[in-house]
């Protein structure tokens, strides 16, 4: 099998090279035709008006040379080799009363025009071819013996050889462009695939870290304020930090722990923090100095877990900015509709504020959450306010 693949890729690269042993091969068998024992005698239509005369004319046979030696060219000029070819067998004919001497060049110059040309080409020359030869051998022989009646079956036969390996090709070069497109596309799956959880990563372990590094960061600055003025307040302020560190060191541990875990284990995560844990996130918002209202609307029902994630990751993040950014309070509203759940988190700002233009990764990534769910998210500074926008489908998940 691999000598066949190595011949095979040899003749795709040298395919003048094969086509000029071809004219020579044909060259040789139509000799053969010429100078066996039925000689012009025999096949289409034997005693011809010239059966009499030697079998190795030499006008044949040139004839014969010039068919053969046209076939070097027959993959790129394939109508120019047919063209050469009839020619050479109507001479043939009227030269010598037979067509078996030029029979071998004009069934591979058919076999060309259908591997190469389309199939109403292909049966329009094989008519011409069949009509030209018969008529031909009616001028050469003065009528069309039964023997020449099968001519008509080599000429279409040969065409049909070469429009069916011509279809066989295209078949086989489908299946490896799309075999070959199935491999780009999966290999673009995975690659997609990688992205979307470096991505979901990132993301999450930004939403995990930002709001507590945040309350860290807020309250630190406090306890270093009140350090020497009031020690009692700075320790409140040292404890909210201790107590966010806690929280961050913990959601950060089962995130690495899901990471790292083999496909074959089946680790026990906790729940995935959802809208019923708002009450507690603002109230830890309020310890860190951002006098958070909150006001929910509608009744309340179950949400599927990733939307239920986002919409808290959404306020969360919304909660962070306002504390980093704001002025010290932050109005947040939750609408139960129908089909969706509205969040929305609204803050004075200074103004020009460092963040509030939206380009860092928070704004991005509560906007990507949304959207890869189906819903609606927008983020915008107003007179002053910067509002927080996110519908999310109930459906989302």
């Amino acid at each position: 099998m691999q000598g066949l693949g190595a011949l095979s890729r040899w003749q795709a690269q040298h395919p003048r090279l094969v086509d000029a042993g071809l004219a020579v091969l044909v060259f040789g068998a139509s000799l053969t035709g010429l100078f066996g024992d039925d000689g012009p005698r025999g096949g289409f239509g034997g005693g011809g008006r010239f059966a009499d005369r030697d079998v190795l004319e030499p006008v044949t046979v040139t004839l014969v040379a010039v068919a053969a030696a046209a076939l070097v060219v027959r993959r790129s000029n394939p109508l120019l080799v047919w063209g050469v070819g009839l020619a050479a067998t109507v001479l043939v004919v009227l030269h010598s009363g037979q067509p078996t001497a030029a029979l071998v060049v004009s069934v591979v110059a058919l076999y060309t025009v259908g591997e190469r040309c389309s199939v109403a080409t292909t049966a329009l020359i094989a008519v011409v071819t069949a009509a030209v030869d018969l008529v031909a051998l009616a001028l050469a022989q003065g009528e069309i013996r039964d023997h020449a009646l099968s001519l008509p079956g080599f000429c279409v036969a040969a065409a049909a050889v070469g429009v069916a390996v011509r279809s066989q090709r295209a078949a086989v070069e489908a299946a490896e462009a799309r075999a070959r497109q199935a491999e780009v596309t999966r290999e673009e799956e995975a690659v997609r695939r990688v992205t979307d959880e470096r991505l979901r990563i990132a993301r999450e372990l930004h939403d995990v870290v930002a709001h507590h590094i945040s309350v860290i960061n807020v309250q630190a600055g406090v306890a270093r304020h009140l350090l020497t003025r009031s020690p009692e307040q700075a320790g409140t302020a040292l404890g909210l930090v201790r107590e966010a560190s806690r929280t961050v060191l913990a959601e950060m541990s089962t995130v690495l722990g899901l990471l790292r875990t083999g496909e074959d284990e089946n680790p026990t995560a906790p729940p995935a923090p959802g809208l019923d844990q708002l009450p507690a996130l603002v109230q830890t918002t309020r310890a860190a100095g951002l006098q958070t209202a909150l006001r929910v609307t509608g009744e309340p029902r179950p949400l599927p877990e990733l939307a239920d994630l986002a919409a808290y990751r959404v306020v969360q993040e919304s909660l962070t900015n306002a504390l980093k950014y704001g002025t010290g309070s932050a109005e947040l509203s939750v609408e139960h509709l129908p089909d969706a759940v509205a969040v929305e988190v609204r803050n004075p700002v200074a103004p020009e504020p460092a963040g509030a233009a939206g380009s860092g990764h928070g704004l991005l990534g509560m906007r990507e959450r949304v959207t890869s769910l189906g819903g609606t998210f927008c983020a915008a500074a107003t007179d002053g306010v910067f509002v927080v926008h996110a519908e999310i489908p109930r459906s989302g998940s």
